[in-house]
């Protein structure tokens, strides 16, 4: 059974963010960190986390943990050169 789980609300400064990390990500192809991103982008957008999981073709448990850093740590560790 999967755990219970509450989506992330981003700030409109967060979005802002994630949105140019994303496209530098894909830009300089660095693939694993955009999908790390687009979890969290997801998450704010009340989309599930088996949802996201299948979407981004990983694990729930890469979708919760993803979620569980972002909670504890913010954006910074999902954004870095």
């Amino acid at each position: 059974m999967p755990y219970p789980h509450t989506f992330i609300i981003l700030t409109p400064e967060e979005r802002k963010d994630i949105s140019f990390w994303l496209e530098r990500y894909v830009l300089t192809g660095q693939y694993k960190k955009r999908r790390r991103l687009q979890v969290i982008y997801l998450s704010d957008q009340k989309i599930e986390f088996a949802r996201i999981a299948k979407r981004l073709n990983c694990s729930y448990n890469t979708v919760r943990w993803n979620i569980y850093l972002y909670k504890k740590q913010g954006l910074k560790p999902f954004i870095s050169e």
